[in-house]
């Protein structure tokens, strides 16, 4: 990535999109729960960011950049769409699906089970969520999520325990025999 023998950043290989784009990709979807916002705010994130690729100065690696415009995007998108929600019924397919060696009532339980999970996660306020996606779903370390949402450790820290106690709450009450 960075050329010989200077310090100018070249712009990413198809090699290096394709490495990256999974992980951008399952971040929007967490962050939207559609399948169609995912990749769009994927592809839109990947545009800006090979678009201002000379304005990328090292301060973090490319990965924690790209997720950081990935984020910006999001909630842009986030603000415009407010007010109304979308499904798309072709989302619901893969959840309808028993998976080998399950039952059709184990299933049902499963899937219902992981919606009241998903909708806890999306009824987390903004910052909690983005925390939670960022530290619990995506991987990054404490440090890499402050960096990357711009906020300080202690505040990821925080939002992290508020979000997990908030989605304990709901998927005891929901839940109660698990």
């Amino acid at each position: 990535m960075v050329g010989a023998g200077d310090n100018a950043l070249q712009r990413p290989t198809d090699d290096e999109i394709a490495r990256w784009y999974p992980q951008l990709f399952h971040t929007a979807l967490r962050m939207t729960g559609s399948l169609h916002h995912a990749a769009d705010l994927t592809q839109l994130a990947f545009c800006k960011a090979i678009d201002g690729w000379d304005r990328f100065q090292h301060q973090s690696s490319p990965t924690t950049w790209l997720h950081r415009i990935l984020m910006n995007c999001i909630r842009d998108w986030a603000r415009r769409n407010a007010v109304r929600e979308v499904e798309s019924l072709d989302e619901w397919a893969p959840r309808v699906i028993p998976a080998q060696g399950e039952t059709a009532p184990q299933q049902v339980q499963k899937n219902e089970e992981l919606e009241f999970l998903r909708k806890a996660i999306a009824n987390l306020s903004d910052g909690v969520r983005e925390a939670f996606t960022a530290t619990v779903l995506d991987g990054y370390a404490y440090e890499d999520a402050a960096q990357l949402l711009n906020v300080p450790v202690g505040t990821i820290a925080s939002r992290v325990y508020a979000a997990r106690k908030q989605i304990h709450a709901v998927m005891r009450q929901a839940f109660p025999e698990v």
